[in-house]
């Protein structure tokens, strides 16, 4: 395979972080990403960006006018996701003031939440909006807080707020809903692929995690390696009984899920049955930051995106990852 250069690899990266990338240019963009916009309309880059990523996991990106979507990674959709995910996207695409060529593209995003709700019913509004603040605005960067009007958010149950859409909105639309269309048909992947989708997606390996993909790793282990420096980001580290993919672009956090999983992950000793798992994290949550409402899900999704348990039938433990970490006071008697 031809070496990748600094615009593909930047397209790449982007894709695993966010899952996609869009064509238009904004004022805000880093010179790099233009220079790698540029270099996207250029056929023989897109080929080659989508012959690593086949090589890598078995799927290349959606293509639909050079915005380019990749939906596999630590952030795999469940039905709820999927389900608010296309009721976003009819109800803003339908908006009024998004059918003319008017430069205002804002929306107000309680407006949107409750359309949203009318259509998933089995969820409430403060959970929708969640979960569309971290699909289209944290996730796709479809979405962009534009200002809030009236009191603080600690102060109401829900403030105004407005969305900017993303001019890329209605091109990057249409990739999703080809690519969940096309996820009912999944491919079939080489051995490799599934080592490798396995690190992409937990970024953590074992023998008792991966049994059947376990000899294959460690068959191949030079081979995979070599896959993922070519990104010049990733580095597989690979012990007698585990297997890291380590992120060198990812930094410690000091936001309160992430706190709070780290925290959760050195309390697990040898491992918690599962069911036990939210509450632990409600112990902790409360010890740590007794005045706030830590999410119990953004907890779980910082356990799992930052490889710090691994799941055993129905018993969680923490990976060797978390013995590199720790959670302390900081002179202020705050945690971090």
């Amino acid at each position: 395979m031809a070496e990748l250069q600094s615009s593909e690899r930047l397209i790449i990266n982007q894709l695993f972080d966010h899952s996609v990338f869009t064509s238009t240019v904004t004022p805000d963009m880093t010179h790099a990403t233009v220079d790698a916009i540029n270099a996207l309309k250029r056929p023989a880059v897109q080929k080659k960006i989508t012959s690593y990523l086949n090589d890598l996991v078995g799927m290349g990106p959606d293509n639909y006018q050079e915005n380019l979507l990749f939906l596999l990674g630590p952030n795999q959709l469940d039905p709820d996701a999927v389900h608010v995910l296309l009721a976003t996207l009819k109800t803003i695409i339908n908006e009024p003031n998004l059918q003319t060529a008017e430069a205002d593209r804002l929306v107000v995003a309680e407006k949107i939440v409750r359309q949203v709700r009318s259509e998933v019913i089995n969820l409430g509004e403060k959970e929708i909006y969640r979960l569309i603040t971290r699909l289209f605005v944290d996730r796709l960067g479809l979405l962009t807080p534009d200002q809030i009007d009236g009191p603080l958010p600690d102060q109401t149950e829900f403030v105004t707020e407005y969305w900017d859409v993303s001019p890329d909105f209605t091109a990057v639309a249409k990739c999703l809903v080809d690519a969940l269309i096309a996820e009912q048909t999944p491919p079939q992947l080489t051995q490799s692929q599934q080592v490798n989708r396995e690190l992409l997606l937990h970024r953590y390996m074992s023998p008792d995690t991966a049994p059947v993909l376990w000899p294959v790793l460690v068959a191949n282990k030079h081979a995979i390696a070599a896959q993922w420096t070519e990104l010049q980001r990733f580095v597989l580290e690979c012990g007698n009984d585990y297997a890291l993919l380590l992120d060198s672009q990812r930094q410690q956090s000091a936001a309160m899920p992430y706190v709070t999983a780290l925290a959760v992950a050195n309390s697990l000793g040898v491992g918690i049955p599962a069911v036990d798992l939210n509450g632990r994290i409600h112990q902790i949550a409360q010890q740590l930051y007794p005045h706030k409402d830590i999410s119990v899900s953004d907890v779980k999704t910082a356990l799992s995106d930052n490889a710090l348990i691994q799941h055993q039938q129905n018993f969680i433990s923490p990976t060797p990852l978390v013995q590199r970490f720790a959670v302390r006071t900081d002179d202020e008697g705050d945690w971090q």
